[in-house]
């Protein structure tokens, strides 16, 4: 039998490791329930896909229909649309890939039929399946049939379309009006829009000259509260009979920040250093022990990053002074290069406005890595 992590890393998590989200996700869940439009926004890695995964949970249990969309899986206009389709049919075939078992010799005739019976009155045109057909007429009927499939199942139907900026990537740039004017049509599905890139999606349904301009409330992800924090580590530690003190497990919140994903990752490192080292108890020790260990992990994701925004002019140099402490803009630099590095840097996830010129890590573990770089 499979043993599951004490702290999951890597991933969308389950319900009972979500901490403190109740009032949100009871919101969120209500609000696309009536029919509302949600958008997201956030760095990668804070837990967007796993607050998703749980109010789709929570829909269907309610009895609405469900279709998750990874834009970050797809490469072309043609997944895009055979990708809506089959989290769309999934609902009536509970196969994920039922585009593929219809476009294929499926062997068994009995099988055969009964997914033919559950497709029934969806007029499937299976030629427009095939790879050589018209791209913009398969996409057409995909971008339609959430609200078909509500509409004949008399249910409200809710979709989420996880790092939606990659669309323009994916289908190019117009296709966000072929989608605005679809989904404005759409009477019994609502939409979920997750997106890492926090100006990007800004941009995509803040301003009044893209085509998505007010079609979705834009909603805060709230910060994990420290003492909720605290009471979910303890917990966790004690499930595996370990020994968790508030003063150890409040400077594992203290050194992450309660970034969600690196509190996982130090949590785990802490857990696995006392399995080897047959420890019961945590300690400021062992706590900066895990501490380091996660941070050693994290160095290839974090090296890619500055790799990355060293090749755009002036970011390295803004990044380091607010690495620092520093303000971020220079009186050797222009004003308006500066800006575009911040613009940059915001785009990326690397750091968020905190007040007026001031900005700080999203990741603080980033920072701390940067800083003994910079040592």
């Amino acid at each position: 039998m499979k043993k599951e992590k004490l702290f999951p890393l890597g991933g969308p998590v389950s319900e009972e490791d979500i901490v403190d989200r109740e009032n949100f996700l009871s919101s969120l869940t209500n609000r696309l329930l009536e029919g509302q439009s949600i958008t997201l926004a956030g760095p990668r890695r804070i837990g967007k896909t796993s607050l998703a995964l749980e109010v789709l949970r929570r829909l269907r249990k309610e009895g609405c229909y469900t279709a998750f969309v990874d834009m970050f899986r797809i490469s072309d206009r043609r997944d895009f649309a055979l990708s809506i389709i089959d989290a769309c049919l999934e609902n009536r075939t509970g196969i994920r890939k039922t585009v593929s078992e219809l476009i294929g010799n499926i062997k068994n005739i009995a099988g055969s039929a009964s997914l033919a019976l559950k497709l029934r009155d969806l007029e499937i045109d299976f030629r427009l399946l095939e790879r050589d057909r018209d791209e913009s007429r398969l996409l057409d009927y995909a971008l339609d049939l959430p609200d078909e499939l509500a509409r004949k199942e008399k249910k409200q139907m809710v979709v989420v379309f996880d790092e939606f900026q990659e669309a323009s990537r994916v289908a190019g740039g117009e296709i966000y009006k072929k989608m605005r004017a679809h989904f404005q049509m759409h009477k019994n599905v609502s939409y979920l829009f997750l997106g890492s890139k926090e100006d990007l999606m800004k941009n995509i349904f803040a301003s009044s000259k893209q085509a998505f301009y007010r079609f979705a409330l834009t909603l805060p992800i709230p910060p994990i509260p420290e003492d909720a924090w605290i009471e979910y580590i303890a917990r966790k530690f004690a499930s595996a009979g370990l020994t968790a003190d508030e003063d150890s497990v409040r400077e594992i919140v203290k050194l992450t920040g309660g970034h969600p994903q690196d509190t996982m990752i130090v949590c785990s490192e802490v857990y696995h250093f006392l399995l080897e080292a047959s420890e019961k108890k945590l300690s400021l020790e062992t706590v900066r022990i895990g501490y380091e260990r996660a941070l050693y992990a994290l160095s290839p994701l974090f090296d890619r990053i500055i790799d990355e925004l060293n090749e755009t002019p002036h970011s390295g140099k803004v990044l380091k002074r607010i690495t620092r402490g520093e303000r971020a803009y220079s009186r050797k630099e222009h004003p308006n290069e500066v800006k575009r590095a911040i613009d940059f840097l915001m785009t990326k996830g690397v750091i968020e406005k905190s007040g007026r010129g001031v900005y700080k890590f999203t990741e603080p573990m980033f920072q701390e890595y940067i800083l003994r770089e910079l040592s």
